[in-house]
């Protein structure tokens, strides 16, 4: 699977749960993003990241504005080609929704299921078919030992990682990740963000990821976005993104950037280091 090319134009859109005559949560933001890009947004709480990505993963209708996926009107589909089209977008909210009975190898080899027919599906259900790859994206995240556990006897840095490695079994041209290090101490965060870059390298894959942590995007990622009231203030290359943005971006939400920066010297640290420091706080 390739990766998509996402166009943007003019859009505005409100979140769902909006009371009438709230502001917009995007507001005429335009952007292309292209095939097998790696791309991170920043910004404070209530910029509107999740709400882009729910647009980026045709989730969420615009109120103006118009989203292309290759050079197709992606709300001029019909419900068939609509339906298609999201088969190959893999979202991965904040908090994965697992069911929390099933057995992680069952929950992970659901991400194949836009590519199987009915029976494979049920088939599946039975009796696991997809063991080999299930184990082999568990163990990229360390996970290989909880193959055959239940999703409620995982940690919830455990089920956010068992989230995250559904992507790499998803037959998906796009990747869009909501905050995927909210629930991961330093060690599995720095684990997880070279995990999934890797992965959607591999694949030609199209990556687009919210994070709180701003120093890893900008370090790790070749393209940021800062994203403001739903505005787009910037969009440049990882390593041009100065203080002076940041400052802008994060203007009368400070602790929110301090918090990112204290976390990633953590993450920088050697790991026997880290825990020590932690353990003294």
């Amino acid at each position: 699977m390739s990766g998509l090319h996402v166009e943007l134009a003019g859009l505005s859109a409100r979140h769902p749960a909006a009371q009438a005559g709230a502001r917009a949560a995007i507001d005429n933001l335009s952007l292309v993003i292209q095939p097998g890009e790696h791309v991170a947004v920043i910004g404070p709480s209530g910029a509107g990241k999740t709400t882009l990505l729910q647009l980026l993963g045709a989730a969420l209708a615009p109120e103006l504005g118009e989203v292309r996926f290759d050079n197709r009107s992606v709300w001029d589909l019909s419900t068939r080609a609509l339906q298609a089209l999201r088969g190959k977008i893999f979202y991965a909210p904040q908090t994965p929704p697992l069911p929390p009975r099933q057995r992680v190898v069952i929950s992970l080899s659901a991400a194949k299921l836009p590519a199987l027919s009915l029976w494979q599906s049920l088939k599946n259900l039975i009796h696991p078919q997809y063991v080999e790859e299930v184990s082999d994206a568990l163990t990229q995240f360390d996970l290989q030992e909880k193959l055959w556990d239940r999703v409620d006897r995982l940690s919830g840095g455990e089920r956010q990682r068992v989230g995250l490695a559904r992507a790499l079994l998803a037959p998906a041209g796009l990747w869009l990740i909501d905050e995927p290090l909210s629930a991961l101490d330093p060690v599995r965060a720095r684990q997880a963000i070279a995990t999934l870059l890797r992965g959607a390298t591999a694949r030609g894959v199209t990556l687009v990821t919210t994070l709180h942590q701003v120093s890893v995007a900008t370090n790790e990622f070749p393209r940021v976005l800062g994203l403001r009231d739903g505005k787009l203030l910037f969009d440049l290359p990882g390593k041009e993104v100065t203080q002076e943005h940041l400052a802008e971006l994060y203007a009368q939400f400070e602790f929110e950037l301090a918090s990112a920066a204290h976390t990633h010297v953590l993450a920088e640290m050697p790991a026997a280091k880290a825990e020590v420091r932690v353990g003294c706080a």
